[in-house]
């Protein structure tokens, strides 16, 4: 479903992520890890088409994404963001309807059938009750459902979501890791989620991709990759991995 061949990428022709290979398969949650400044972000705006590959080649379904435009691009893939600033009050439903836009022709607006599929995800993903409110008056968390119900309008097989629970609190946080989770495996969808706390990946995801100093460091199913000495390796010494009865998580060592 997603595949990288040989990948370089970065910025004004300087390399920042180098011969990157890895297949991403339909179905599967995979968890993208590496400390700040790896090359993590490099590679996923390269996966989605906001920057072009330096050399290599990134396929989406088989196709070489650089030789898609935008439209075509949405087609195949959706992106939910950090989060979204926006001036412009926008309803719920509004909000959520903006991801039929690249179904539409220009200047066309979305119809009666679109309306009702956007009240079906709303009710799916459990924000019905949102749906005459404003997006710019909703808490963090709410904002985040809002955006992953944006990007499932899309009707994609594939989606990117660029560490979705990093400004939500502990309950949040869970609450869309589950979900995505959940849709991942009732749609059969490939998603790729980036994240900073490696115990989301550890609990959450199906494989893994660590990135460090540019380059995949290891990757595969989360259980065989993130073990402590690939924990430590990516974020140093000062981390243990704990087996509890509801996981494994990583957690500093020496402290609680």
């Amino acid at each position: 479903m997603i595949k990288t061949e040989n990948l370089s990428a970065g910025y004004y022709k300087k390399a920042v992520i180098h011969n990157i290979n890895f297949t991403a398969e339909q179905g599967k949650l995979i968890g993208l890890l590496g400390r700040n400044g790896c090359g993590k972000t490099t590679l996923f705006r390269c996966l989605n088409g906001l920057i072009k590959p330096l050399s290599g080649r990134v396929l989406l379904k088989g196709q070489d994404i650089t030789s898609l435009n935008q439209p075509q691009i949405a087609n195949l893939a959706a992106l939910v963001p950090q989060g979204v600033a926006t001036i412009f009050a926008l309803d719920v439903i509004d909000m959520i309807l903006l991801g039929t836009s690249c179904h539409l022709k220009a200047w066309q607006a979305p119809a009666a059938a679109e309306i009702a599929v956007a009240e079906d995800l709303a009710a799916e993903i459990g924000i019905s009750h949102l749906l005459d409110k404003k997006f710019t008056e909703l808490s963090g968390g709410e904002q985040q459902l809002v955006l992953i119900a944006r990007a499932l309008m899309q009707n994609t097989p594939i989606l990117f979501l660029d560490e979705p629970t990093s400004h939500l609190d502990f309950t949040n946080q869970h609450l869309v890791m589950n979900l995505v989770r959940e849709l991942v495996n009732r749609r059969k969808l490939t998603a790729i989620i980036t994240a900073h706390d490696p115990n989301l990946v550890l609990n959450y995801c199906d494989d893994v991709l660590t990135i460090k100093n540019g380059t995949l460091f290891a990757q595969g199913s989360v259980d065989k990759i993130l073990t402590e000495k690939t924990l430590k390796t990516l974020y140093g010494d000062g981390i243990a991995l704990e087996q509890t009865a509801s996981g494994k998580f990583a957690v500093p060592q020496g402290g609680r």
